[in-house]
């Protein structure tokens, strides 16, 4: 069974996931990101992660930060030089490897990842030998 769990970055002390997916929801004119300001909250991001780290938002409040934007700016530097930073969201479909897709806007999804996945057939074995079913 998959369970999908919510926590702040305050009741997420002690715990781990295999992937967590962050909502940077600090973006503002005036670069104010709050408690996220402490460079303990980064910490608490980067190590709660066993596979996977997703982070969604603008990295340009952080790094222009009234305070904290000296360790905000240098770990997104370091994202960056890593080639970790993406214009969207970058996925790939599991039956076609070589598909891949950036998603910036909802409309994406649809137009790239019809019911979830890519928008070549694939094929699967059936049952009965030498036949094969199209799954489009």
């Amino acid at each position: 069974m998959n369970i999908l769990l919510t926590f702040q970055t305050d009741n997420y002390q002690g715990e781990e996931s295999e992937i967590v997916l962050v909502s940077m929801t600090r973006s503002n004119k005036s670069h104010d990101i709050g408690f996220m300001a402490a460079p303990e909250r980064l910490n608490v991001l980067l190590s709660r992660a066993r596979d996977g780290l997703i982070m969604i938002g603008n990295s340009e409040t952080f790094m222009n930060a009234r305070k904290g934007k000296d360790v905000w700016r240098k770990f997104f530097d370091h994202l960056k030089e890593n080639d970790h930073i993406y214009e969207g969201f970058p996925v790939k479909c599991e039956k076609h490897p070589d598909r891949s897709a950036l998603l910036s806007s909802p409309e994406n999804f649809e137009s790239e990842c019809p019911d979830g996945g890519c928008k070549e057939p694939w094929y699967v074995r059936t049952p009965k030998p030498n036949s094969l079913c199209n799954n489009i």
